[in-house]
């Protein structure tokens, strides 16, 4: 039987992998990372040092006929849903099921909920599945020191620069040290709003560029992206 460890580029799977590092857990066959296209550049950046330390991880892009999020977005002029969580379906969860289907044999797929996340693994215990943090009672914290055991730098949330369940700190983050991925994610919601809906928007009833003033933007940013609020994209 394989085993199939999603990679997100977050603190929960790179635990996982630094468990397997220690010989606490085997290595898995396959580590997976599904590429969206709009992950945050440090994702990216860690992704990069993993590979660079020979951990061979598998990339899968072309979440839907081959476009990545934002080039869907801006196809079909609508940015990601609060409420019906499609982009997570079309651009994680269906890519990864593809691919793991396309495998020959039985296959175990690792996901990387940690054991304060009991409420995300409701209904989540399926035939295939395994979820080692939660059986090992590995919280947050506990994932952290074993990042650091292994010898490696503990990354930043994972997650898209997109996506509407960012803290405000995200976006100021963003539109201080990213003006390139900001003016994507502006554009994208105004367009929105233009042909669509001017109630869905990432903030609710408000736009970004009003939710992110520009004296908000000046302020310096000593927050941690480990402790902002995770959406339903469980690939961290």
């Amino acid at each position: 039987m394989k085993t199939i460890l999603s990679f997100g580029g977050g603190v929960n799977s790179t635990a996982i992998l630094a468990l397997c590092s220690l010989k606490e857990l085997p290595w898995p066959d396959l580590i997976i990372f599904s590429d969206t296209g709009a992950e945050w550049p440090h994702t990216y950046k860690y992704i990069d040092y993993l590979e660079k330390k020979g951990i061979q991880i598998t990339r899968l892009t072309g979440g839907d006929k081959y476009m990545d999020l934002i080039e869907f977005c801006q196809l079909k002029k609508i940015i990601p849903s609060r409420v019906n969580r499609w982009c997570t379906d079309h651009f994680k969860r269906i890519p990864i099921n593809y691919f793991v289907r396309s495998l020959n044999g039985d296959s175990e797929h690792w996901i990387g909920f940690d054991f304060g996340e009991t409420k995300r693994m409701e209904g989540r215990r399926k035939k295939g599945f395994r979820f080692p943090l939660f059986e090992l009672r590995i919280d947050r914290i506990g994932c952290e020191k074993i990042i650091r055991k292994a010898g490696w730098g503990v990354p930043k949330k994972s997650g898209c620069f997109i996506c509407p369940f960012q803290r405000k700190s995200q976006w100021i983050e963003l539109k201080k040290n990213h003006p390139d991925l900001w003016k994507i994610a502006v554009d994208l919601e105004r367009e929105q709003v233009k042909y669509h809906s001017k109630h869905m928007t990432y903030i609710k009833n408000m736009m970004i560029e009003k939710f992110v003033s520009d004296l908000d933007a000046q302020i310096e940013l000593p927050f941690d992206f480990s402790l902002d609020q995770k959406c339903e994209c469980y690939f961290d």
